[in-house]
């Protein structure tokens, strides 16, 4: 995305690239699949802007985090490259867990599980050492692609809370960790704040990317930090509802609020943390629903979600009765169980192809509400909720949505971190100051979504339904 200082978007452009799932529990992504989505992005966004390369003031970028790339001496990338759905690692998550547990949860402000780096990194130790003697750095997806382009072994803050390596209070790697992993000290980035310039653009990386050489590089943050700002979740108070490939609840409050089962990163702006909680599976299950019903590719790409919501409307609230349980890799918070299983409960032949797809999209937002009502036990509260990520865009999942919390969504115009991850580029560079007044002044609204009364009832009738299949079919 191409954004002007005013907030005016000028260009964008989206790519795909994908996971691979060699085996059970297994996920992992090619690094070179994320460069050439970048680089793909980026000319088509300048083409489409009406800029020259000379024109771009910095580059920022997002990506996803608890990914770590693994360098040799030449910078090669050392595969496998687990990606935050896989599940492999979890004898290693039980092993730390017996040793570790309160230490995670008063220095890192989280608890392990498959999710995290370091038990990622444990299995690949144990599973494959000819990899392991040859590490010489470690990089997380965003920094692999910027050092590629302009080279610098760097990460943010935030993107280092999510490895368990790391102290989000002291900003500094926990060295007995590192050192009981077995790699050196130097193999790890230096960390910095998300806004610090860190690199420029190398000759190499403009040809690559169609940008100017020397253009400067901010650090970047983690997707969900990125969108957290982006949408303008920038006061205590303030609470985030995220439909990407994952589900995300994040509430911001002044100190960091962490017990089992929550996750707990610091904010972009000084003072500020997102505490919350993480559905496993959010758009990402409506993709592999068209996947599965759909295998012939129809409905295809541009428009295949919105005419897969087209049918979804078709079925009545509650799908007669069929409800999806939305656990197609492990369950995350709060329940951290990759035991969990995905299923459809209660079908009958009656039901067809539109229950299915509207079961998915209310199934999703039954998680989300199972994550609500764990954050409001802990004690925490939202007045201002803000619906963001791919599945915002979709008029029926938001309307879902907002009837299962039961609260009002405000849909911010843009609703995915590229937004937030351009705020971060021009704060960089002193454009934009780093202040919740000048972030609120960038972001708008699209929609304001009120739950109806009486689809919330059904829905509460509904959710307790959800919650018996969930402790029927949980494992023993």
């Amino acid at each position: 995305m191409m954004v002007e200082v005013s907030g005016r978007v000028l260009g964008q452009a989206v790519e795909q690239y994908d996971t691979h799932y060699p085996q059970p529990g297994w996920a992992e992504q090619n690094p070179e699949d994320w460069l050439a989505a970048f680089c793909a992005t980026a000319k088509a966004a300048l083409a489409t802007s009406g800029l020259g390369p000379s024109q771009v003031v910095s580059i920022g970028i997002s990506g996803i985090t608890h990914t770590a790339v693994l360098l040799d001496e030449n910078d090669q990338v050392l595969p496998p490259v687990l990606h935050m759905f896989d599940t492999r690692c979890g004898t290693e998550v039980g092993e730390l867990n017996a040793r570790f547990r309160q230490r995670f949860g008063h220095e890192c402000f989280n608890g392990c599980s498959s999710l995290w780096t370091y038990p990622q990194l444990l299995w690949i130790r144990k599973n494959c050492p000819g990899v392991w003697r040859r590490v010489r750095h470690v990089l997380f997806p965003k920094d692999y692609v910027r050092h590629r382009l302009a080279p610098g072994y760097v990460t943010d803050y935030i993107d280092a809370d999510g490895t368990l390596f790391y102290n989000p209070i002291k900003r500094e790697w926990i060295a007995d960790f590192i050192a009981d992993l077995g790699l050196p000290a130097g193999v790890w980035p230096r960390t910095c704040a998300p806004t610090e310039i860190v690199a420029q653009l190398s000759s190499r990386g403009a040809v690559l990317s169609g940008l100017m050489t020397g253009t400067p590089f901010i650090a970047g943050t983690t997707d969900t930090a990125a969108e957290v700002l982006g949408c303008g979740a920038v006061r205590p108070g303030d609470a985030v509802v995220k439909l990407a490939s994952v589900g995300r609840l994040a509430f911001i409050t002044r100190e960091p609020m962490w017990q089992p089962g929550m996750i707990t990163y610091p904010h972009v702006l000084d003072g500020l943390w997102y505490p919350g909680t993480a559905a496993k599976h959010a758009a990402s299950a409506y993709k592999w629903l068209r996947q599965v019903f759909w295998p012939s590719g129809e409905p295809a790409p541009p428009d295949a979600f919105a005419r897969m919501d087209a049918r979804a409307a078709q079925a009545p609230s509650g799908c007669d009765g069929l409800v999806f349980l939305p656990h197609l890799a492990g369950a995350w918070s709060p329940v951290w169980d990759d035991a969990r299983e995905a299923a459809f409960c209660g079908v009958r032949a009656r039901h067809q192809q539109a229950h299915f797809a509207r079961a998915v999209l209310e199934g999703v937002a039954f998680s989300l509400k199972s994550a609500w009502r764990s954050l409001e036990a802990a004690g925490m509260e939202a007045t201002n909720l803000r619906l963001i990520g791919a599945g915002a865009r979709s008029s029926l999942w938001r309307e879902i949505v907002a009837d299962v919390i039961g609260r009002p969504l405000v849909v911010p115009v843009e609703t995915e971190a590229v937004r937030g991850t351009a705020l971060l580029t021009a704060m960089g560079v002193g454009a934009l100051p780093q202040k919740a007044e000048a972030v609120l002044a960038q972001v708008g609204a699209a929609a304001e979504i009120t739950p109806q009364p009486e689809r919330v009832r059904q829905y509460e009738e509904l959710f307790s339904r959800y919650e018996k299949f969930e402790t029927a079919l949980a494992p023993r």
